[in-house]
């Protein structure tokens, strides 16, 4: 969970008592799980607090090898962002929560800013983050349910424990996450799901706009382009054949 928000902000000098407000962690609970992650070089100390230490870096180079996730999907967002003018997210499953990787945008003159590269939520949060909670298992969707309690507060606020069950099993049913406006008023996006090879969802690709520029009659079309997409990345995410 440290590494998580750390990784969300990686520039940023985190003190303890940042990472424990973050987390929901107790400050004493914050410090020993910091001391265990800087004896392995994943977090360094840093003036004024503590960021990421150097291997983080080189899991995170090992990692890429295998899951590029950006680099694959990049040309997907582009293909959404051009096709529709909007917002074309990639959002990647990470515990009980969302990652937004990467963002490409369209011409439309007025786009939605509420969700950057580098943006955390709490899994069901977003239509991109609705998308990842409906496609886990029953048992992994009330565990993720249970865990973000705590943070659905505030902006997130509307998004209760029954709205999630609702989303989850409307996003089952018709195929693709809908998101209406919940969280940030005059939005909407509509996101599905990647798995990789081994039917574990994995990442999202989402389209959001304004709630004018979404109207019912519009999305078909943008679906199947999500649709299209989503499979071009599972097909990158197969391992190659072996002979």
């Amino acid at each position: 969970m440290l590494l998580r928000h750390l990784a969300g902000a990686p520039m940023r000098s985190w003190r303890l008592t940042d990472l424990a407000a973050a987390s929901g962690l107790h400050k004493a609970t914050v410090h020993r799980l910091l001391g265990g992650l800087m004896a392995e070089g994943l977090v360094q100390p840093i003036p004024g607090g503590y960021a990421l230490g150097p291997q983080a870096w080189l899991i995170g180079r090992a990692a890429s090898q295998r899951f590029d996730l950006s680099g694959f999907a990049l040309p997907s967002l582009r293909r959404v962002a051009e096709e529709t003018g909007d917002v074309a997210l990639l959002g990647v499953l990470a515990g009980h929560h969302t990652h937004c990787v990467a963002r490409e945008e369209g011409d439309s003159p007025i786009l939605p800013t509420s969700i950057r590269v580098g943006s955390i939520r709490p899994l069901g949060c977003g239509a991109h983050s609705l998308a990842l909670l409906a496609a886990l298992p029953d048992d992994e969707v009330e565990r993720a349910i249970n865990a973000t309690a705590p943070e659905r507060v505030g902006r997130y606020a509307p998004v209760t424990d029954d709205y999630l069950r609702a989303g989850v099993a409307e996003t089952r049913t018709q195929g693709y996450a809908l998101n209406e406006g919940v969280i940030v008023k005059g939005m909407t996006a509509i996101a599905m799901a990647a798995r990789d090879a081994w039917g574990r969802p994995i990442a999202s690709i989402s389209c959001s706009a304004i709630s004018e520029r979404m109207l019912p009659e519009k999305r078909p079309a943008i679906i199947s382009l999500l649709r299209q997409e989503v499979e071009r990345l599972e097909a990158r995410l197969r391992p190659p054949a072996e002979y």
